[in-house]
């Protein structure tokens, strides 16, 4: 077995061990909160108590710990999250288009900054001391400190309030009733909505991809491989994205770790959009203690960011050998 397939196979177990620890934690949680997922209905007289212990019987939650916690590991390795218990429908019928809500805009808007933040870190990298470096770092970097949550409510009260430029909340109108995929998020009044958490999530993940591409940029600017480029006279533009590419790998393994987060939706941006995405719909799931699917929104996010970690690993020992011998990681 060579070093990078002992290097993988040590990184699969990690991963495997990271996610049976991640969906440990959330069952104890839950089960650890005041109050069951039951007292509403009961409080509004909607059930009996007899009911009640029906429903519990169900769900196996009138099972000792053990057992429900086995009966948990099975639904996971099966990809079977059964029934919301509040909302009597499948968990998979409840979450996947609310997945799909949450990649809609946060993919398209990860991609772009990626982009746009990435050509312009490389450029001020390159122009370093410059003006417009400064400008940017200043302006990244308060963007980035400042939680996302806050950005989203001054861009509602001065865009959606003050100017009433864009709808503050939701995905589409009250009035809309599109009928599948195409109509939903091919309309005027989809985008219409979209602008506003749309903007504030490339403006939230830019400071990273810009200091990435320009740190890059400034450690390769005086590397011999760039001083014989510029001996065989290649133009400013040509030495700079020679510099930019040989400074990728960063990038492109921070954008994985992001992709893999990208699950979690921003929980704080989606709630303050009211945007029905995956984060917003665990808040309410937590709320209401619906275990089913609390235990399914949160496997399928620690699943997605282990999975980037690991791939941002490989990459990292796939292009840079010494990482698998000696051992380290991207994360």
């Amino acid at each position: 077995m060579s070093e990078f397939q002992r290097f993988l196979a040590k990184r699969l177990a990690i991963s495997f061990v990271l996610t049976l620890v991640a969906v440990s934690v959330i069952f104890v949680v839950l089960r650890l909160l005041p109050g069951s997922p039951f007292e509403s209905l009961v409080t509004a007289g909607n059930l009996s108590q007899q009911q009640i212990s029906e429903i519990r019987a169900m769900y196996g939650l009138d099972q000792p710990m053990w057992r429900q916690y086995l009966s948990y590991l099975q639904s996971i390795l099966l990809f079977q999250f059964g029934y919301s218990i509040l909302r009597s429908q499948p968990v998979w019928g409840v979450l996947a288009p609310r997945l799909v809500n949450t990649l809609i805009l946060l993919v398209p808007a990860l991609v772009t900054t990626a982009v746009l933040s990435s050509l312009l870190g490389m450029y001020v990298g390159w122009n370093r001391g410059s003006k417009l470096e400064k400008l940017s770092i200043i302006a990244t970097t308060f963007l980035r400190s400042t939680p996302v949550f806050i950005t989203g409510i001054l861009f509602v009260i001065v865009f959606a309030y003050n100017l009433e430029l864009v709808p503050a909340f939701g995905m589409r109108s009250i009035s809309a009733s599109p009928e599948g995929y195409v109509e939903t998020f091919a309309s005027l009044d989809f985008l219409h909505h979209y602008i506003l958490p749309f903007t504030v999530s490339v403006l939230y993940y830019s400071g990273d991809f810009l200091l990435l591409a320009r740190n890059g940029v400034v450690e390769k600017r005086g590397s011999e491989f760039l001083k014989l480029h510029r001996a065989k006279g290649l133009s400013e533009m040509q030495q700079l994205a020679r510099a930019g590419r040989n400074s990728m790998l960063p990038i492109l393994t921070y954008f994985a770790l992001r992709l893999g987060m990208i699950f979690q939706g921003l929980i704080l941006l989606e709630v303050v959009f009211g945007w029905p995405g995956i984060g917003r719909e665990l808040v309410l799931a937590i709320q209401q203690q619906d275990y089913p699917l609390v235990q399914a929104a949160v496997f399928i996010m620690a699943l997605a960011v282990i999975v980037a970690n690991l791939v941002a690993d490989v990459l990292y020992a796939y292009f840079d050998p010494t990482v698998s011998t000696s051992g380290g990681g991207a994360a």
